[in-house]
């Protein structure tokens, strides 16, 4: 599986010109600022949300958001800058995790396609490294979608200098732009690599081939199928093993473990957020309905979903069948080996079992469902950070 590779900076730190010496290596280079631009287009999530919050006064005549009125309205306003933030970031993280997912199961050095290959500045070429270069990693949260961070560092003064012959800016402005953003010092209690840029630009070149030959020379993992219509938001695990094919979405939080295998050649598969998927489940639709699960669920080993419904905090016991058109109801269990029938309907707060299943007692098991959803969410976000052990005996 490609490794990725985070790379930030402050200004004038040589972070862009690091990226492009990596894409020259052969890494695929994911651009946040050209993904940014994405998400303000016309018919975007984002662009919706930020003319709801700012007004339609934002918004040209073109339908595409007037980036410079809408800079007037949180220049210098936090609040109003947040709001714009927890619009934008989100949007972005959500674009580049889905780029990551599938440069990582297509094993090469580009996106699905070549509109995105354009988007984002990457080469069609085989990659065996992925960068994602972003100036507000840290201050975006992005960082865990790396195997490693990569800080560009250089000293205030020659931040200055640069940036005034760079930009031809005076001074006052260029401090003020420093102080708004990260120390050095900041960065660099959060970096793995820390790369030293007061020197030459063969000096810093230098300093990138070494890391990058570093990175190259680590072994490659098997990697996952992620299908160019899958939609990954922010997942907590997605295990090199899964296979993913077809129309998929699965929702931010959720965790997708060893040797899942979701199948949509028709109709969409649909995973609600925090859904854990354990090892060796099978998801596929049925001849006349699509597979949705709620949120907050916990489909464990062995399960076969086929064309259902399930609705959210419920959990589903090992090696159980749910076929076409059967519904389960919010805050049930259906126990292990049983076989919901086609068509069955469960409602709310039932405890189903049997072969063929049925309503064993009513109870609602929201709560406990949500503790073990959250639960397996915790354990998922462990593992992916090298934790295999939630605590020693």
């Amino acid at each position: 599986m490609s490794r990725v590779i985070c790379l930030t900076g402050g200004l004038a730190s040589g972070k862009s010109t690091a990226a492009r010496h990596l894409r020259e290596l052969g890494a695929h280079v994911i651009d946040a600022d050209l993904l940014g631009h994405r998400v303000y287009e016309p018919g975007s999530p984002a662009h919706a949300r930020i003319a709801e919050v700012f007004g339609r006064e934002i918004v040209a005549a073109d339908g595409r958001i007037d980036r410079k009125a809408l800079g007037t309205r949180v220049f210098g306003q936090p609040a109003e800058l947040k709001k714009l933030t927890d619009i934008v970031w989100p949007a972005i993280r959500r674009l580049a995790a889905q780029e990551i997912a599938q440069l990582r199961a297509a094993g090469r050095g580009r996106p699905a396609d070549a509109a995105d290959a354009a988007g984002s500045g990457g080469a069609a070429t085989e990659a065996p490294v992925i960068v994602l270069e972003a100036a507000v990693l840290f201050e975006a949260g992005w960082q865990d979608l790396g195997d490693e961070v990569w800080v560009n560092v250089v000293d205030r003064e020659v931040a200055i200098e640069r940036a005034m012959a760079r930009d031809g800016a005076v001074r006052q402005a260029v401090e003020g732009r420093l102080d708004a953003q990260l120390s050095n010092a900041e960065r660099m209690a959060l970096a793995d690599v820390v790369i030293d840029n007061n020197g030459t630009e063969q000096d810093l070149l230098a300093q990138v081939r070494r890391h990058w030959q570093r990175v190259k020379a680590q072994p490659v993992l098997r990697m996952p199928h992620v299908g160019p219509q899958v939609e990954l938001e922010d997942l907590a695990l997605l295990h090199p093993t899964a296979q993913l094919h077809g129309k998929v979405h699965i929702g931010p939080g959720a965790s997708v473990w060893p040797y899942v295998v979701m199948r949509s050649e028709m109709h969409h598969i649909r995973i609600g957020a925090r859904t854990n998927l354990q090892d060796f489940v099978m998801v596929h639709v049925g001849n006349n309905s699509p597979t949705l699960v709620g949120e907050d669920c916990s489909i464990t080993h062995h399960v076969t979903l086929h064309g259902c419904e399930i609705g959210d905090r419920c959990l589903i016991g090992i090696n159980a069948t749910i076929m076409d058109g059967a519904k389960i109801g919010a805050n049930s269990i259906v126990a292990g080996h049983a076989i919901v029938m086609q068509n069955q309907v469960f409602p709310e707060n039932s405890i189903i079992g049997g072969v063929p299943a049925k309503l064993i007692a009513t109870r609602d098991n929201g709560e406990a469902n949500v503790r073990n959803a959250r639960f397996y969410e915790e354990i998922a976000r462990r593992l992916v950070r090298g934790e295999e052990r939630l605590r020693d005996e």
